[in-house]
């Protein structure tokens, strides 16, 4: 009897895994992408960078789940990496303000597309362009300080008294930490179908984020650590000290007056594979 069931279940969860693959659809995506935040460039989409130094990349995984002929479901893992430079900027005042930096945002994200043309039927080629949308979160980097107000010290080690309120030495320390958050993605794209059960499509997307921190512009007045040299507790430091703070506080504090949130931008190429012969829906 054991026997007879165990060959049942191996048919049945064959069957519905053929049955499955005929809608299913998984492949890789690349492109590049970039954000749109207070810092460096404004550009929507930056086709080619100026530094290939620092090339920004979009990679990733996705799953596709075909409802019928022009609708589907798709689920994305997508790693970004992104660079912001004022010196790449075209506004006068980024470029005199100097400020770069980088982000590297990690996106699991689904969406609906919908296609203009049948695609997802039983045929061995076709095309069609399409929209999407949906929901994402995503995990980046935040900007955590030390400021640290200390005197000088003698080459034996010593810490020397400063003479005057301005005689000591100010070091920022900046160590990286996650924050998660959750995004809007939206896009345009154009698919391709070839040889049954290959599909390429190239697609634009933008990411409206729920912050304004990928470009660290907005950093928040808790992530800035301050330690004090017990020689600098003295009413003489505190004006030095308090402005040293300010500047550097406020040089990370740029974000524009509307408090407007950042975006970041994802362009490529989506290449996918079906499973099994496209399924023909019924309606």
């Amino acid at each position: 009897m054991r026997k007879y069931f165990l060959l049942a279940t191996f048919i049945i969860t064959s069957c519905l895994m053929l049955l499955f693959a005929q809608k299913h659809e998984i492949g890789i995506s690349i492109g590049k992408a970039n954000i749109i935040g207070d810092i460096g460039k404004s550009n929507y989409i930056e086709l080619f960078p100026m530094d290939m130094e620092r090339l920004p990349i979009s990679i990733g995984a996705l799953y596709r789940l075909n409802l019928n002929n022009r609708q589907s479901l798709r689920f994305n893992l997508i790693y970004n990496r992104v660079f912001f430079d004022d010196y790449e900027a075209s506004e006068d005042y980024r470029y005199t303000r100097g400020l770069a930096g980088d982000n590297t945002i990690i996106e699991a994200s689904a969406v609906f597309e919908y296609y203009f043309f049948d695609i997802n039927d039983i045929k061995r080629s076709g095309s069609s362009p399409y929209i999407f949308g949906g929901i994402a979160a995503y995990a980046s980097n935040d900007l955590d300080f030390k400021i640290n107000h200390d005197t000088y010290y003698n080459a034996d080690g010593s810490p020397r008294t400063p003479v005057s309120p301005t005689d000591f030495q100010t070091i920022v320390d900046t160590k990286k930490s996650n924050r998660f958050d959750f995004s809007i993605p939206f896009g345009v794209g154009y698919k391709f179908k070839f040889n049954y059960n290959w599909l390429v499509s190239f697609e634009v997307g933008a990411r409206y984020t729920l912050q304004d921190n990928l470009d660290y512009s907005a950093i928040e007045t808790n992530k800035f650590e301050i330690n004090t040299s017990p020689l600098l507790n003295e009413p003489a430091y505190e004006s030095e000290i308090g402005k040293r703070n300010a500047e550097i506080i406020g040089r990370h504090q740029t974000g524009n007056t509307f408090k407007s949130n950042d975006w970041y931008l994802i362009w490529g190429f989506n290449i996918t594979y079906t499973f099994g012969r496209p399924p023909c829906y019924c309606y």
